[in-house]
């Protein structure tokens, strides 16, 4: 009998910037590492005999907590990866339950009928990590391992083991980020022992528990922002409650207005171009006179009132790197007052100090991902 412990992937970008990230390459975000810490301490005393990663960064950088320690080589195959979702890469969950409401159900509630251009279909999924399991469960007889995995793959696995139709997958339930199945392979079949297990995380470490697109209750449209670029007359209203704050908007390139639902929430504005003028704003550059190109700017980030503390900023900022990366940028870039609530928002997602000046800190953060 083989021991297989089936692990989801830490906390990454696409889980709290509210993009569809399949195949699409995100990066671990400042929570995902305490995860990662948390799962290296659970698993300290466990007898591992390899470790096998989807090779996709947000599992394989995962998985290195538990082969490192031990000097056991990283497996990585295509086979443990996510699903391949097509066009929908990279795009915000709020365009795509906007725009392709009946296939956004499906995706959740019965897979088999989720189709869209590039995807992969459900069935796909499941025969190939079931078969990926069988074969590491064959060349392990008698010890334990450590798999790496992710969200829809490890759902589609359980619905299979345990009969569950693909109408009926919401008994199924998505598991938590870094949380562990327990599986038990002999003679070519596969046991669960248990799935889903979370209990390493605290409340403060776990990624479910700041979310709700996830319970039996959800209400997708409350939750997802998608993004329209800014209409001077449709969001009057809006900017004369940024102009009453923070008055006159920085120069950008473009700006978007994220809507939760038909109802505006926020907007933020991008540019390609050097500015120093920024005030209270937050700034980004794409390079210019201090030499370093590949980075990008954002203008300005601003969320009404009534959304604030509510994941939409944190949106927003995400939607910004999404176009940066497709610019080819490889870090964004902020200027705020220091010690001001923007600066503590963006040392909280992984943006470092690099440099200051005058009552402004500079601050840069990372978005390489190839």
């Amino acid at each position: 009998m083989t021991k297989i412990y089936l692990i989801r992937h830490a906390e990454a970008e696409g889980n709290i910037y509210r993009r569809a990230h399949g195949h699409f390459n995100g990066r671990i975000t400042a929570r995902g590492y305490n995860q990662i810490a948390k799962l290296r301490d659970r698993f300290e005393k466990e007898d591992l005999s390899a470790i096998y990663s989807s090779d996709l960064l947000r599992a394989s950088v995962t998985a290195v907590a538990l082969s490192k320690p031990r000097g056991l080589a990283l497996n990585l195959t295509k086979n443990l990866r996510e699903v391949n979702m097509g066009v929908w890469e990279d795009v915000a969950w709020g365009d795509l339950e906007y725009q392709y409401p009946e296939m956004s159900r499906h995706f959740n509630d019965d897979p088999a009928n989720w189709k869209v251009s590039g995807s992969e279909q459900y069935e796909v999924v499941q025969k190939r990590i079931i078969e990926c399991l069988t074969e590491i469960g064959n060349n392990h007889d008698g010890e334990t391992v450590a798999v790496f995995s992710h969200g829809f793959a490890i759902r589609s696995l359980m619905c299979e083991r345990l009969g569950v139709p693909s109408h009926e997958s919401q008994r199924v339930k998505y598991c938590d980020n870094t949380a562990v199945a327990l599986l038990l392979y002999e003679d070519g079949g596969l046991k669960i022992e248990y799935h889903g297990d979370n209990s390493h995380l605290s409340r403060e470490d776990s990624t479910f528990a700041h979310q709700n697109w996830w319970r039996s209750e959800k209400d997708w449209v409350r939750e997802n922002l998608r993004y329209m670029l800014l209409d001077e007359k449709r969001d009057a209203k809006m900017l004369a409650l940024y102009n009453a704050e923070y008055g006159e908007r920085p120069q950008s390139s473009k700006e978007y207005v994220g809507f939760r639902a038909n109802e505006p929430a926020g907007l933020i504005g991008i540019d390609e171009k050097w500015s120093l003028d920024v005030g209270n704003h937050v700034s980004v550059c794409s390079g210019g006179s201090d030499g370093k190109m590949g980075v990008g700017l954002v203008s300005y980030v601003y969320v009404l009132p009534e959304f604030r503390r509510n994941n939409m900023g944190t949106q927003l900022l995400g939607h910004a790197m999404s176009e940066f990366r497709k610019l080819g940028r490889e870090a964004v870039r902020v200027e705020a007052q220091k010690d001001s609530e923007l600066a503590r928002f963006c040392l909280k997602y992984d943006f470092v100090v690099v440099g200051e000046s005058g009552h402004l800190c500079v601050m840069e953060k990372n978005i390489r991902n190839w």
